[in-house]
């Protein structure tokens, strides 16, 4: 019968050859790769380019349904960019978070709409700072009315988007309420507040339509603010919400 030091002692001399043997032959690899490609050692492409010396294998639980992720546009025009990344192209995409999530409606938006100034959470709220009953600024939530009751952001008053559009019939009572002037088919804005108008998220498009409506009207570009993140990303940072 084998003794059990005996049985240790065996078992730790074969693991310490294999072991020296490994050792030998990264360090073989690591020169032969050193003189062919001018690189340093990298253990990891040598256990990849030599997965049958080497292999590491993690057991999972095996899934029977699919899991393939759904692809959606980035924007409305634009599906996927291609980039060289060490030494590999590489498609940027983008991926739904579930059945529902296209694009459009859900696309992503631009930091910035036709050079209209674009701030961020601690601008708006200087902005809110100096809000005062002459109206010479006003906070504008252009989503539409059931989700501004649901929430916003305090301060602000509720303008949908869709109000604002060629066809709609309150188009004219909103631009008279900011104070714009009607002369024959144009608008005068010369005693307007200034506006900064926001969202439901950076990838939703409701101030976005609101400030190319605001803009198609002639709608002074120094008189805009746009705050891309909007209500999504003001309850992400923990911030306030009526």
């Amino acid at each position: 019968m084998i003794h059990k030091s005996s049985l240790l002692l065996f078992i730790y001399t074969i693991l310490s050859i294999s072991f020296l043997n490994a050792n030998d032959y990264l360090q073989d690899n690591c020169l032969l790769d050193n003189q062919k490609k001018d690189i340093g050692c990298s253990v990891a492409s040598i256990l990849e380019e030599h997965s049958q010396t080497f292999q590491i294998r993690e057991e999972k639980p095996t899934n029977t349904t699919s899991n393939k992720k759904l692809e959606l546009n980035i924007t409305t025009t634009l599906r996927s960019i291609k980039v060289k990344h060490q030494k590999e192209e590489i498609w940027i995409k983008r991926y739904a978070k579930n059945d529902e999530h296209t694009c459009p409606p859900f696309c992503i938006q631009p930091i910035s709409i036709n050079n209209i100034h674009s701030v961020g959470e601690l601008e708006v709220l200087e902005f809110i700072k100096t809000l005062k009953e002459k109206r010479s600024k006003l906070l504008i939530d252009a989503r539409n009315s059931t989700l501004y009751k649901i929430s916003t952001i305090p301060g602000a008053i509720n303008i949908p988007h869709t109000m604002l559009k060629d066809k709609s019939k309150y188009q004219k009572k909103i631009l008279e309420l900011l104070g714009a002037t009607q002369q024959d088919s144009s608008w005068v804005f010369k005693r307007v507040p200034t506006l900064l108008i926001f969202g439901n998220s950076e990838e939703e498009s409701q101030a976005t339509q609101a400030i190319q409506n605001l803009l198609k009207l002639s709608y002074p570009h120094h008189k805009l603010r746009y705050y891309r993140g909007g209500v999504a990303s003001w309850k992400r940072l923990g911030l306030t919400l009526y």
